[in-house]
């Protein structure tokens, strides 16, 4: 028997189920996403013109379960006719069998991986286009200038104007994945968070709703209309680098190796960076409020230095002050000492010409003069005394003013040098965090770039499955075919698929075992099956 016509005869029989299971597979896929589109809004117009995206949606899904309905039922007719048994009589080894049909599967494994990793990021981003080009049609159509843009993932809230907390010409849009599911628009409105965090309340007037619309029409038509409600929106986890959607397979590559240089520099890597990030965050919190305490000592201790350099201002003028009083005072003095002098030259000029009774009377007017005189200096003396006492003073009070500014300089000094220390401390946990994001980064970039890879394993990894469970059950029914297909895809293959996708959010798991666990189990299950196979 020529080999290459029995590798034809068997893909052609693994072609002639697959293309039927392949069609009802998209189908049915196809139909479940549309009436659930359907079911949250989506009008009949919109969901025909995206049609083609989810097709190509599914397309990788439906791949898969095509290949191991499509290998059970072909390799199950052909064990029931025995025509496996004749093949074997003839001479032809096993692998003979099951080349032709491996090769297939590699081909649709290339396929697969060609799909998730160039065309449906691009189909993604040209959906979001379509989306961002609907919003803003919806937007002019009522005439909303948006001002502001508030995400509450998967919700989408545009606001024309801000008046102190009432906002006006108000647009939620809701998404479902990519699609807008349905659409709000009021005149006015207010948010708020709720006491427990946990919901956004939407408080809205003169609203209406409004059916969403992706096609070419620019009205959308209304389907309801409010006077004023209470909209309240979950918050939930906002989606994480999203952006990483519409990436390519081969920009993720790149990105991860950038990161990975970045990463190679900063030598050694933590191995905790959850642990790594709450101790950082912490260190933040603490130099914070070390920082807060500084700077209030900062704070005191400047209000003292211009508190003592006011001190010394006023002090300053009262020694000027007090000298210029000194001066007057001392002129003052000098003027009575030159009065008494005068008056004792008068003296002695006079008492030549001057009787007995005269003379006394002028000794009793010269003695009362000088003793006015003498009570001025007196009084001068006093004052001077006085001024050079508040002098001393305000020298003592400005020295104490400068001794106290040298003191405080200091502990400004080293509370700048503690400010410095701990900001250097705190740029550590800064570059610590920043290590740690980088980090979950690059996890997130190979997470990605393998959920890329690992689903396009599973068309291969179904064929290896398919073809001995196909020579096991002797079957060519249909239905025995697809209950294999869902038993295997429902119950094994996919629970491990979502149990690996939320292990590998984990940083404290591997990725590969978490993403590719279910393939493994896959070739695991197929070495085994072939192995039975082999000793019947």
């Amino acid at each position: 028997m020529n080999i290459q016509i029995l590798h034809k005869y068997l893909v052609k029989e693994l072609f002639r189920t697959f293309l039927p299971s392949l069609l009802c597979f998209e189908f049915v896929l196809l139909l479940g996403f549309s009436i659930q589109l359907l079911h949250k809004g989506l009008d009949v117009p919109s969901l025909f013109s995206v049609l083609p995206y989810m097709a190509l949606y599914t397309l990788p899904h439906a791949l898969p379960t095509s290949l191991l309905t499509a290998t059970v039922m072909s390799y199950g007719r052909l064990s029931a006719d025995n025509e496996i048994t004749a093949i074997k009589v003839a001479g032809i080894h096993l692998h003979n069998l099951v080349t032709p049909v491996i090769i297939v599967g590699v081909f649709f494994s290339i396929l697969a991986l060609y799909l998730n990793a160039e065309i449906l990021p691009k189909s993604y981003f040209k959906v979001r286009q379509l989306q961002e080009k609907a919003v803003k049609r919806v937007l002019a159509t009522h005439f909303i200038t948006a001002k502001k843009k508030i995400d509450f993932y998967p919700y989408q809230i545009f606001i024309g104007t801000v008046e102190s907390s009432n906002f006006k010409d108000i647009a939620v849009f809701e998404y479902e994945g990519e699609l807008i599911v349905s659409i709000l628009l009021a005149e006015e409105g207010e948010i708020e968070i709720d006491d427990d965090g946990n919901k956004v309340l939407l408080t809205l007037r003169r609203g209406e709703f409004l059916k969403p619309d992706s096609g070419n029409s620019v009205d959308s038509p209304t389907t309801g209309s409010f006077e004023e409600a209470v909209f309240a929106i979950p918050l939930k986890q906002r989606v994480r680098h999203s952006a990483l959607k519409y990436t390519t397979l081969t920009s993720l590559i790149e990105q991860r190796g950038e990161i990975n240089n970045e990463l190679s520099r900063l030598g050694r890597l933590p191995k905790d960076p959850g642990k790594t990030v709450k101790r950082a965050r912490r260190g933040i919190s603490s130099i914070e409020d070390k920082k807060s305490v500084i700077e209030a000592k900062l704070q005191k201790a400047e209000k003292e230095i211009k508190d003592s350099g006011s001190n010394i201002s006023k002090h300053e003028g009262a020694i000027k002050r007090g000298k210029f009083n000194l001066n007057i005072y001392e002129n003052y003095i000098n003027v009575a000492k030159e009065n008494i002098r005068k008056l004792a030259l008068e003296k002695e000029s006079e008492e030549d010409i001057e009787t007995l009774g005269q003379e006394r009377e002028r000794e009793e007017e010269f003695a009362r003069n000088i003793s006015l005189i003498k009570k001025i200096i007196e009084k001068e003396q006093r004052r001077i005394k006085i001024a050079k006492r508040k002098i001393l003073i305000s020298q003592r009070l400005i020295n104490e003013a400068n001794k106290k500014i040298e003191k405080v300089t200091l502990e400004i000094e080293e509370l700048n040098r503690s400010k410095e220390e701990l900001e250097k401390e705190n740029l550590v946990f800064a570059g610590q965090i920043a290590m740690t994001e980088k980090q979950e980064m690059k996890r997130e970039l190979s997470i990605n770039i393998h959920k890329r890879i690992s689903p396009s394993l599973a068309s291969l990894s179904f064929i290896l499955i398919g073809i001995p469970l196909g020579i096991m059950t002797r079957s060519s029914n249909m239905l025995v075919s697809l209950g294999i297909s869902f038993i295997l895809i429902l119950f094994i293959y996919y629970p491990l698929v979502a149990t690996g996708l939320v292990v590998a959010e984990s940083m404290s798991f591997p990725i590969i075992p978490s993403v590719w666990g279910a393939n493994v189990v896959n070739l695991i299950l197929s070495a085994f099956l072939f192995r039975k196979i082999l000793k019947q």
